[in-house]
């Protein structure tokens, strides 16, 4: 089979087209002018010009493929950048998903979120059928995952053959040769002795990656399919990634009292100007909350599985260039 991803540069994108390759399936890359990474390059893979917010493009992207796994967003929770998260998360999802309907793709996989399914302040475990509650967390980035989960809902009830992803947090190698995740790094080079209250499904991105390719393959339309993993808390994943990376393991949780004076705090700088990715008022907003999810469905359906979490934790170090530094050939 024929497959345009999109997002095959990125993290999760990179190692879906990876294991299409695998399969023996045929690859195209969307890719923007002037933007094919060597690394990409040096596969069996087709790159096809063009951009989320240029419909033109995605019409000739579309052209000569049988299917499509969508994997591109914007994921920056900064709110200076908004307006083009939401071309790209929304309008560029309804355009793809138009261009893919008129060139009759017998195949779409929309890669969300478990954003769009739903948060919770007291642990509890949600799966496909739960109600969003996400409105009422004032994140930008969320809201437009949803949204451009019911445009492609909203497609596959008119018939287009859609299946829906939503995957949880991610760890592991990049494919693209950059560093791995700056938290794993900053946990694992010990420079980090707090974790925020809450906590999150964990998965090893390759695990994602295969359960993407098979809810492509054998995924019922116009389902959603939760590619979740180990639910932890923050406290206990910083834990086990300082485990092996042989640093101390004990992490304090952030106490209440701070996350709530954090967000007024981030605000106040984004009014003053002083605001930064790194400091915006959306990042302390999650704190607290959990992300844990059942992806029994997918289990059942789709053969998804994932790793033990200290294989994924050590892939994680091994990517963020810290297990050889920290931990010793004996240990």
């Amino acid at each position: 089979m024929r497959v345009l991803v999109t997002g095959g540069t990125g993290f999760l994108g990179g190692h879906v087209v990876a294991e299409l390759l695998r399969r023996d399936h045929e690859v195209a890359a969307l890719v923007r002018p002037g933007r094919m990474p060597e690394w990409l390059a040096s596969l069996p893979v087709q790159p096809v010009q063009g951009d989320l917010r240029d419909a033109r493009s995605l019409q000739r992207a579309c052209a000569d493929v049988e299917a499509l796994v969508h994997c591109a967003a914007h994921t920056g929770a900064w709110s200076r950048h908004d307006a083009e998260q939401r071309a790209v998360n929304v309008e560029g999802t309804a355009a793809l998903i138009r261009a893919a309907h008129a060139r009759k793709l017998a195949r779409i996989v929309h890669v969300s979120s478990i954003a769009a399914v739903g948060v919770s302040r007291d642990g509890t475990v949600l799966d496909e059928s739960a109600h969003w509650n996400g409105a009422r967390l004032g994140l930008h980035l969320v809201r437009t995952r949803k949204e451009a989960e019911e445009r492609a809902f909203a497609a596959a009830r008119g018939g287009v053959p859609i299946v829906v992803v939503n995957p949880g947090a991610m760890l592991g190698p990049r494919l693209d040769g950059r560093p791995g995740s700056s938290l794993v790094s900053r946990v694992a080079g010990g420079r980090v002795r707090w974790a925020p209250q809450g906590g999150m499904s964990v998965a090893d991105v390759e695990d994602v990656a295969c359960g993407v390719v098979e809810a492509l393959l054998r995924g019922r339309t116009n389902q959603r399919y939760i590619l979740g993993g180990h639910n932890v808390t923050w406290a206990a994943l910083y834990a086990e990634i300082a485990r092996v990376a042989g640093r101390p393991e004990r992490f304090r949780e952030i106490p209440a009292v701070l996350r709530h004076a954090a967000v007024p705090a981030a605000v106040l700088l984004q009014w003053l100007g002083l605001d930064a990715p790194t400091r915006a008022p959306e990042l302390f907003r999650v704190w607290g909350l959990y992300g844990w999810v059942d992806s029994g469905k997918a289990q059942r359906e789709l053969g998804y599985s994932v790793r033990p979490l200290p294989e994924t934790a050590r892939r994680a170090v091994g990517a963020a260039g810290q297990l050889s530094e920290a931990v010793s050939p004996t240990s």
